[in-house]
């Protein structure tokens, strides 16, 4: 795995960045599935009485549904992001050092809001 520094500007992202990012898109939405399944499958039969076949169906069918709509969020943040960080090494431009503060960057900002 590579590690990033603020002063590496030769850093190159990898092949298969794409599918690295739906990978792990896929496995955040799977967890975030099942989380749904159980919370609702939870909710359904302590809080709402639902017998058992019912209380089955309401899990299944949110987490289903939840780990879909999880899945397509990450995938299209992570694309995103991985699209921004591609612009951002085609134009040129230097990474942004983490330890400075936007309006370290912008005192005028600053300055007028005081006002």
């Amino acid at each position: 795995m590579n590690r990033l520094t603020a002063s590496d500007s030769t850093y190159k992202l990898p092949d298969d960045a794409r599918a690295q990012v739906i990978s792990e898109a896929r496995k955040e939405g799977i967890f975030a599935g099942l989380s749904s399944a159980l919370a609702s499958a939870v909710i359904g039969q302590r809080l709402m009485g639902f017998n058992r076949r019912t209380t089955l169906f309401c899990g299944v069918l949110s987490g289903a549904l939840a780990g879909y709509m999880f899945t397509q969020a990450f995938t299209s943040t992570a694309l995103a992001q991985l699209h921004a960080e591609e612009v951002r090494q085609a134009t040129g431009n230097p990474r942004p050092d983490p330890s400075v503060s936007p309006s370290a960057l912008n005192p005028s900002d600053d300055q007028a809001s005081n006002l």
